[in-house]
């Protein structure tokens, strides 16, 4: 049995047909754990609306999206969390579909499925999974996969066995912004995982209040963070890979002419370990602001050509 989690803040537009696309599921053994992180608009009176006795509405002070994801975990009766976000819609079989993988790789801590990005209703992007296409099973090598230019797994298209968090943790109550990969990087550490590339989730691209419409705040985002990955040096892939990765996340805020972001910055650069990142990085914030700033206008021109 499935224990469905959704975060709930000034969604009263969505919801409504987020909840209807579950009621609707082929799959009818799980609950529907609401959480309300103190939302402003009519989102409760909608939810209210709906009767289904496996509902269960939860109200706390707004905390952020992880708060309120960690506060349906803890409250999940069920061995198989299912995260979905008040905005998005699974296909009718998609609960279906994640049962079947779960029977079919019992090994696994965490399964996703393929999710198709909507705006006005239309597909706008298919996800690049270096991965064949229609691949179904264990993923392997993760970090070091050639060919992936986007995470696998997504906050309405997974699946995630509840024991797992006892290990990894829950989710960073620090993020507003790539939480939700933090998760899955500190899961995929531990644990095998299972993607199946077919179209099951829907990601409404223009709801209300999407998190990824504002303008990020370094210290929200996971690159201010990065130190915390320090012990997993020994996952030597996934280490170089993080590191990298929050390089060059950084870069836009350390150059940016936003002097709050930049104080920020400074300090996140001096997180970063350059003894696994490429030479270029210490040019660009180990040295004169002046001689980085050259360094990354010309690397971001070479880059530009490229494409």
């Amino acid at each position: 049995m499935f224990s469905i989690v959704i975060p709930l803040y000034n969604k009263a537009k969505s919801i409504a047909n987020t909840i209807q696309s579950i009621l609707g599921q082929s799959f009818a053994d799980f609950e529907l754990i609401i959480v309300d992180d103190g939302s402003t608009d009519n989102s409760v009176q909608v939810v209210n609306q709906f009767t289904d006795k496996r509902i269960r509405l939860i109200h706390k002070e707004n905390g952020g999206v992880c708060s309120a994801r960690n506060v349906g975990i803890l409250h999940a009766q069920y061995d198989y969390i299912a995260l979905l976000d008040a905005d998005d819609q699974w296909d009718t079989d998609y609960l279906l579909e994640q049962q079947k993988l779960i029977n079919e790789f019992p090994q696994a801590a965490m399964w996703g499925i393929n999710f198709a990005e909507l705006f006005d209703g239309k597909l706008i992007r298919e996800l690049e999974t270096a991965l064949p296409k229609g691949y179904r099973g264990l993923v392997e090598n993760y970090f070091g996969m050639k060919g992936r230019v986007s995470d696998l797994y997504c906050s309405s298209s997974v699946v995630i066995r509840k024991s797992a968090f006892d290990v990894a943790g829950l989710f960073d109550e620090r993020l507003k912004y790539s939480e939700d990969i933090d998760m899955w990087y500190r899961i995929i550490i531990h644990f095998p995982v299972v993607f199946y590339d077919r179209y099951m989730a829907f990601y409404q691209y223009d709801a209300e209040n999407r998190a990824m419409n504002n303008a990020r705040k370094l210290r929200y985002f996971l690159p201010y963070y990065v130190d915390k990955y320090s012990i997993y040096k020994s996952h030597t892939d996934f280490y170089t890979f993080i590191q990298r990765w929050s390089a060059v996340h950084i870069s836009p805020y350390y150059f940016g002419s936003d002097k709050t972001q930049r104080a920020d910055a400074k300090v996140a650069v001096r997180k970063l370990d350059y003894s696994v990142l490429p030479t270029k990085y210490r040019y660009l914030f180990k040295t004169p602001y002046w001689l980085g700033r050259i360094v990354y206008v010309i690397s971001n021109l070479k880059q530009r050509l490229l494409k």
